[in-house]
């Protein structure tokens, strides 16, 4: 049952923010299971050769632009569903707008999966559990020190823009030319995401109302699940050098 009056997280009783945070990390907890669910339903039906077949498709269509137009297709959707999920939308429009973003990152995975799938010879566990550990590890300890050191790290807010500047740039860059970025530059975005992590989740406890949850779940599952795209990288480069 929601409280009559919402408060900053923050400074809301004990109750409700423990209420608050309940809510939050079950709807993340479902945003994950939903897109595990939708990944193995796109492999499992033949929808992901599908997809796999069109950007293929595109890229010899048009050079090194097509993993852009893929990205920018991408981020066009996320910001839609950003849009939907922003503060003060009625709640059905938040849940329209974390469903939509869900869809979207499952489907930006299938490429990924399937180099996990064809560097392990169809062995995912090889590479996709000591990732999930990896992710779920960081995800807690960063997650522990902003709820429990009470520091604020709003001073990571310039450093996140401009390192996110840095990564958009060099993924332009990458992605125009056919660059493999390699491991070091998954290893710069995990510790970037580690940043992003901790100041969205101080950005959740100390500037949002306890009636956000559908919000913050939408704010964590997009960063978590960034986080993990970076790490599967790193162990498939690991793998590979």
């Amino acid at each position: 049952m929601y409280e009559s009056q919402p408060f900053i997280v923050a400074q809301a009783p004990a109750a409700d923010r423990a209420a608050f945070y309940r809510r939050t990390y079950a709807h993340v907890a479902g945003a994950f299971a939903a897109f595990g669910a939708l990944l193995y339903f796109f492999f499992a039906s033949g929808f992901a050769g599908v997809v796999l077949n069109g950007m293929y498709s595109l890229v010899q269509a048009t050079g090194g632009f097509g993993w852009l137009i893929v990205l920018l297709a991408f981020w066009a959707g996320t910001y839609v569903a950003q849009r939907l999920a922003t503060s003060g939308a009625s709640l059905a429009s938040q849940y329209a707008g974390l469903s939509l973003y869900v869809l979207l990152e499952a489907i930006i995975f299938i490429p990924l999966i399937a180099v996990v799938a064809d560097q392990t010879h169809g062995n995912f566990r090889e590479i996709l559990v000591p990732a999930c550990g990896v992710t779920a590890a960081l995800v807690f300890g960063l997650s522990v020190a902003v709820f429990f050191t009470g520091v604020d790290f709003s001073f990571l807010r310039v450093a996140i823009i401009i390192g996110s500047i840095a990564a958009l740039g060099a993924i332009i860059v990458f992605s125009i030319m056919g660059i493999n970025p390699g491991t070091w530059f998954a290893l710069a975005m995990i510790l970037l995401m580690a940043t992003v992590i901790l100041y969205q989740t101080w950005v959740i406890k100390d500037q949002c109302s306890t009636q956000d949850h559908v919000l913050a779940a939408f704010i964590l599952f997009s960063a978590f699940v960034t986080l993990l795209w970076y790490v599967i990288q790193f162990f498939l480069g690991r793998r590979n050098e």
